[in-house]
């Protein structure tokens, strides 16, 4: 239990500015944008008194209540074959192939159901809101591992020393410890690096699985939702996957006690926002792929290209000398580099650049900065 409310509590850091950066860009916006744009979808949904009923049946009884009810718990559907329709899409006489018989001598075998007579059902929009938030969790899960393996050791290293202006506390003796800590980890910082990496994967698994949880919810229109959109030339998909008008089969009992099959037409106004909210999604988990893609594309090349990691701490440094670079490159394992480029991103510049310089100083002359080799932190 104890758990779980350190797990809904972190969720306030999601509007808190933050003062130490431990991820970057990319991740942020899994964990921060996608998890309060799902839940602003989540409030929008079941706001229904923005939105009015989320289904509304037109019946001709004294059980309209109970109808709407029905047919919001059981889901409605729409008609494959009269989706062309203009003015009631979706909608006309349906028998369900079970159904289909010859009534009598005088009467005509009705056909054998096909291809056409096939119906599309709606069982989702009862689900959509809790779906939402079933994402959103989804989407911070990551999040949450790191924050606790992260353990606030930047913020530790960092201090006071990120604002604007160069702490008084970047004293020699403060410089010499960081420096130490820096270059005797003996790659402790190994393991820190790897469960960063092993978050940014969570992520991009995290949004592929999150396109295809998103296609089977909607039967398998959703992954090529928004290309369908962009391309038809007949029927309109958003009608297609999320119609305003539908068919809603009750049954009821007749004066004679025989039971009598009725249709209802169900108007689901919800489906005005759905379709709007889940056109946005789909272009958002697409695009979020890409660019988690992109991000370890980038990871792997930091990871197994050392030449990639000197240009990018001499342009993080304010260029600093490359001889530096290549140095402190060449003695630093890829954790040790990867804390050295987080504390970049809080450090002020000018201290940054003074730590680098000191430290490339330090690997080319040793004696120039007498640092202890035993000053570690456990991971």
């Amino acid at each position: 239990m104890q758990i779980m409310l350190d797990f809904l509590n972190s969720f306030k850091s999601l509007i808190k500015l933050e003062n130490i950066h431990t991820d970057n860009n990319i991740f942020k916006l899994h964990y921060r944008f996608t998890v309060i744009m799902l839940i602003v979808f989540s409030i929008l949904v079941t706001s229904k008194q923005y939105f009015g009923d989320p289904i509304n049946c037109d019946v001709v009884d004294d059980r309209k209540t109970v109808i709407d009810t029905y047919c919001w718990i059981y889901g409605t559907f729409t008609i494959k074959k009269t989706l062309s329709d203009e003015i009631l899409p979706g909608l006309g006489n349906y028998v369900p192939p079970s159904k289909q018989v010859a009534r009598g001598p005088w009467e005509e075998t009705m056909k054998p159901a096909g291809p056409d007579d096939l119906v599309i059902s709606q069982k989702y929009y009862q689900w959509v809101c809790i779906v939402f938030c079933f994402q959103a969790l989804l989407f911070y899960i990551p999040r949450y591992l790191w924050k606790n393996w992260e353990g606030g050791r930047l913020r530790l290293l960092v201090k006071d020393l990120g604002g604007p202006i160069v702490s008084a506390g970047w004293t020699k003796d403060n410089k010499e410890r960081l420096i130490s800590y820096m270059l005797a980890g003996k790659y402790s910082h190994d393991l820190y690096c790897i469960r960063f990496v092993m978050c940014e994967i969570l992520n991009f698994l995290n949004v592929v699985c999150q396109i295809l949880l998103m296609d089977w919810f909607l039967s398998n229109q959703f992954s090529g939702f928004g290309i369908a959109l962009a391309t038809f030339s007949g029927i309109n998909p958003m009608t297609k996957v999320f119609p305003k008008l539908t068919k809603c089969t009750y049954h009821k009992y007749g004066p004679s006690g025989t039971k009598e099959t009725r249709d209802a037409l169900c108007v689901l106004p919800l489906n005005v926002v759905n379709e709007k909210l889940f056109i946005f999604l789909w272009f958002w988990l697409y695009l979020l792929a890409i660019l988690s893609a992109f991000a370890l594309l980038y990871r792997a090349l930091v990871l197994f290209v050392p030449r990639f990691r000197v240009y990018l701490l001499m342009a993080q440094a304010r260029y600093i000398s490359r001889t530096y670079a290549e140095v402190i490159i060449k003695r630093l394992s890829f954790g040790d580099y990867f804390v050295l480029y987080q504390l970049g991103k809080n450090l002020n510049p000018l201290v940054y650049k003074d730590l680098v310089n000191a430290m490339g100083s330090t690997l080319m002359d040793k004696s120039s900065l007498s640092y202890n080799p035993e000053i570690t932190m456990p991971v």
